[in-house]
């Protein structure tokens, strides 16, 4: 299992859940010391360092760190990071499709004739360039919102308490205090600046 964003809030959930269920587990992060957090404190397989290695090469590390194919993608990001598991997905592989942090911040302009006239058609987002490979390698590529799964959310509930109660899921927080500092926290966010949860604490009220 191939997981993008692996030291975030939702990214290191998965890998934890993914060894936990017998998975071999590579992530991609984007720093040094997410990459130790992730192999020494989350056991997982194999992490590497995206911003270091290049997104180009996302690939080419997943190919030679995954030499019989990746099964299963848990894609926080998107772009780059989906065309390099698709590069990679075996027969039957599923993509669970929860985030593209990676075009958030990207102008999502259609392309139009009047873009290309003007030379902004670089202004547009675009899918995988290699999606034809969903077709020959009969991937499933399926968006996933946890509220879909409430009919399992009491089952959920009693693993996950039971897990951390084994010390078999951990997690990192980084807390903001204040409302005030809510737009610090979502910058740092998106920036990658965090390991596992951002948070804003807010001040207690006092009644005057």
């Amino acid at each position: 299992m191939f997981v993008s964003s692996a030291a975030g809030g939702v990214g290191s959930v998965a890998c934890q859940l993914a060894k936990i269920k017998g998975c071999n587990v590579v992530g991609s992060c984007g720093s040094d010391e997410k990459v130790r957090w992730l192999l020494d404190e989350l056991k997982i397989d194999y992490a590497f360092n995206y911003r270091k290695l290049g997104e180009a090469n996302v690939s080419s590390e997943l190919k030679r760190t995954c030499p019989n194919g990746v099964d299963l993608y848990f894609d926080n990001v998107g772009g780059k990071h989906l065309e390099a598991a698709i590069d990679n997905m075996n027969i039957f592989g599923r993509i669970a499709l929860c985030g593209t942090t990676s075009q958030y911040n990207k102008d999502n302009t259609p392309t139009t004739s009047s873009n290309i006239i003007n030379n902004n058609s670089s202004t547009s987002s675009s899918g995988p360039s290699n999606l034809s490979l969903a077709v020959s390698h009969r991937l499933k590529l399926q968006g996933f919102i946890w509220r879909d799964h409430n009919d399992i959310i009491n089952e959920f509930n009693a693993s996950m308490s039971k897990w951390i109660a084994e010390g078999k899921i951990k997690w990192k927080e980084k807390i903001f205090e204040g409302l005030e500092n809510a737009p610090r926290a979502f910058v740092s966010l998106f920036k990658g600046e965090s390991i596992g949860r951002t948070l804003v604490k807010l001040g207690q009220y006092t009644e005057k």
